[in-house]
C-alpha cells in the first residue's frame, strides 16, 4: 500500500540562531531536502511543492496572526498540507490544536532532539506523531461531535472506501491516483464527496473519523 513519502521539510520561521541549529541538526539526522522559509513567502511555491512539503512551525512563536497568515497563503493555493507543531506546551488540549488543518505531528517542549528527528522519520514514512494521550483526546473530541450522527448513515462507495483507506495510510492524492489508476482530479472529487458525506474538512479529521468507524464496518 502506497504510503505518503514528504521529499522536503520547510521550518516556517525568521531567521534566527534557533531555526539555524535546529536545521543543521536535521540536516545531518534526516534525509529531507530542508528549507528555512518566512511565512510571507509561502505562497511563492507552487501547489505541487507544497504538497511534497512538511511544514513544520513553532508553536511557542506562532502567534494567531502568524496562524492566520499561514492559513491564508495555504488557501490561496488549494491544496492540502502537512503540518508539525514543535515546542507545544505538555497541557495542551486537543480543542486548541483542531484549528491546524491537516495537523500530522505533535512534539512537545520536552521533546529531544533525537525523538523529534526518530518522529520526523516515522512522519516522513506516512505514520501520524502524536502521543497516546493527545491522540485518545483528539478521538474523543471527534466522537463528541458527532454524537448525533448514527455510526451506520453514511454509506460510501467501493471506490470511496478505497481512497479513504489508502488517505488513513497516508497517501497523498498523487499516489492514491497512482495505486487506483484513476487521475489526481478524479481522486481530488472523491475525497470532496466523501468529507462532505461524513461532515469533515480535513485528514485529520478523516483519520479520526475512519478509526472511530473501521469497527462498525463503514470502512471494511
Amino acid at each position: 500500500m502506497s504510503r505518503k513519502s514528504f521529499t522536503k521539510l520547510a521550518l516556517v520561521s525568521d531567521e534566527s540562531i534557533q531555526s539555524s541549529i535546529l536545521k543543521e541538526y536535521l540536516l545531518k539526522q534526516l534525509k529531507f531536502s530542508i528549507i528555512s522559509i518566512k511565512i510571507d513567502e509561502i505562497s511563492q511555491l507552487s501547489s505541487s511543492d507544497i504538497e511534497e512539503t512538511l511544514f513544520i512551525l513553532d508553536s511557542a512563536s506562532t502567534t494567531p496572526k502568524i496562524s492566520e497568515k499561514y492559513f491564508n497563503a495555504i488557501a490561496e493555493k488549494e491544496v492540502i498540507t502537512s503540518e508539525v507543531l514543535i515546542n507545544v506546551s505538555t497541557d495542551i488540549h486537543a480543542e486548541e490544536l483542531k484549528k491546524w488543518p491537516n495537523l500530522v505531528g505533535v512534539f512537545y517542549t520536552s521533546d529531544s532532539l533525537e525523538l523529534l528527528s526518530e518522529g520526523l522519520k516515522k512522519i516522513q514514512g506516512g505514520e501520524l506523531w502524536f502521543s497516546r494521550k493527545l491522540c485518545q483526546e483528539l478521538i474523543s473530541e471527534y466522537r463528541g461531535t458527532q454524537t448525533s450522527m448514527p455510526k451506520l448513515s453514511v454509506e460510501l462507495t467501493a471506490r470511496e472506501k478505497e481512497i479513504m483507506q489508502l488517505l488513513v495510510s497516508g497517501a497523498s492524492n498523487s499516489q492514491i491516483a497512482e495505486s487506483l489508476f484513476v487521475s489526481e482530479n478524479t481522486v481530488k472529487t472523491h475525497l470532496h464527496n466523501v468529507f462532505k458525506k461524513i461532515k469533515v474538512k480535513n485528514r485529520l479529521q478523516a483519520f479520526m473519523w475512519a478509526k472511530n468507524h473501521t469497527s462498525h464496518n463503514v470502512l471494511p
